[in-house]
C-alpha cells in the first residue's frame, strides 16, 4: 500500500497544476474558491484536480459553511518541498477574498 501511495504522490507532483495547487498549500489551507485565480486555472479544471489529490489521499478537506477549505494530508509533501528548497511561507500567496459562500 505504501508503494501505490508513493507513486500517486510523485505522479501529483508530476503534473503541474497539481503540483501548483501542493505549492499554494504547504502554506496553509485555502478555500475552493482562492485557488484557481491562485495558480491561473479554470475552476473546473481547478476542481478536478483538487478531487483527485483528494481521492489520492494527498489533501483533505473540511467545510466552514457553504466554504470548502482544502488542506495537506501527506505531510510527505512537506519533506518534499523542503527537499526542493522551498519553505513555509515563502510564497506567501495573497488571499483572494472571492468566496461569497
Amino acid at each position: 500500500m505504501q508503494h501505490k501511495s508513493t507513486l500517486l504522490l510523485f505522479k501529483a507532483l508530476g503534473e503541474e497544476t497539481k503540483f501548483r495547487i501542493l505549492e499554494i498549500l504547504i502554506n496553509g489551507e485555502y478555500c475552493a474558491c482562492e485557488i484557481p485565480s491562485l495558480i491561473k486555472r479554470t475552476q473546473p479544471n481547478t476542481s478536478m484536480n483538487l478531487a483527485k489529490l483528494q481521492k489520492w489521499g494527498i489533501i483533505k478537506y473540511r467545510r466552514d459553511g457553504k466554504m470548502i477549505i482544502y488542506t495537506i494530508k501527506d505531510k510527505r509533501i512537506f519533506n518534499i518541498f523542503k527537499s526542493l528548497g522551498y519553505s513555509k511561507g515563502e510564497f506567501e500567496w495573497k488571499k483572494v477574498k472571492v468566496c461569497q459562500q
